[in-house]
């Protein structure tokens, strides 16, 4: 049972990096974002009457995922919510789903359980079960269980990669996270970790940095990563960095920076159909 008290090993806390990723002071603005993203998403929900919601892929309140069928035969983006794995809910971000399904792209947003309840580890193999389960089930909603992207924000972007790099890999076409973590070690020292409660080996193992050194092969599928312009220098880094290691073994990879955008608002990027990473994502999915 978690009582609320920061892991006995956890490491100090350096100010320079916990500016860099504790973003909940610098943008107090990020729930007025929030809020505006929510009322939009449930418009889009009320206006997609063939949204099936809710669906279970495994045990417990939060093992659910929303669909929003795009006909029969569609390519499948899934998109994975943010929120430091401790807080938030798909719900926030159905808008994200309207522009992909008028272009034909059936979109998948899973919630997943949430720390400090669950370790980032059982969160981590959850969400690549979901990916497992979607693959099965894809058929009985009309789409293409064969050509699935991979996106993410934030800590929902690490969690795209984690899945992307050890699961059924002969179906992912491409992963685009936005403003992800795949370098965990640094939250180490930030008061994140508090609620996340990692160990450096969790750090470490978790890391899709790393995970990517250590795959047999070369990533199979392009990697399209979108950064807010406005992002820390943190967060910044993290993308450019799995970037290089990406296409050091072998891979195809760019990143794209979404000018004025922040860490919250870079969602309206990946929304716009006439950003270059939506047309990154369809022309992934064969959709150009």
């Amino acid at each position: 049972m978690f009582d609320g008290a920061a892991p006995a090993d956890m490491l100090p806390i350096d100010e320079a990096t916990e500016r860099q990723f504790n973003l909940r002071l610098r943008h107090p603005e990020r729930l007025s974002v929030y809020a505006d993203h929510s009322r939009r998403s449930a418009a889009f929900r009320d206006a997609c009457p063939g949204a099936l919601l809710n669906r279970p892929y495994g045990p417990g309140a939060r093992a659910v995922m929303d669909v929003f069928p795009a006909g029969q035969g569609a390519p499948i983006l899934v998109f994975i919510h943010g929120g430091y794995w401790r807080t938030l809910d798909k719900d926030i971000f159905s808008f994200i789903a309207a522009a992909y399904v008028a272009a034909g792209v059936t979109v998948v947003m899973p919630n997943y359980d949430l720390a400090p309840k669950a370790t980032l580890g059982a969160i981590t193999a959850q969400v690549q079960g979901m990916l497992s389960r979607l693959v099965e089930d894809a058929p009985a909603f009309g789409a293409d269980p064969g050509r699935i992207v991979l996106s993410g924000h934030s800590a929902g972007g690490h969690l795209a990669a984690m899945a992307a790099l050890t699961g059924p890999t002969d179906v992912v076409r491409g992963l685009a996270p936005v403003s992800g973590l795949f370098a965990l070690e640094p939250l180490l020292r930030t008061t994140v970790n508090r609620d996340v409660r990692m160990s450096a080996e969790d750090a470490r193992s978790l890391s899709p940095l790393w995970l990517l050194d250590r795959l047999p092969e070369p990533p199979s599928f392009p990697l399209s990563l979108l950064v807010g312009g406005d992002e820390t220098d943190g967060f910044k880094q993290q993308s450019r960095d799995f970037r290089d290691a990406w296409t050091a073994r072998g891979g195809a990879a760019a990143i794209t920076h979404a000018p004025g955008t922040t860490h919250f608002t870079v969602l309206d990027a990946l929304a716009d159909p006439a950003s270059p990473t939506f047309a990154a994502i369809l022309s992934m999915l064969g959709r150009t």
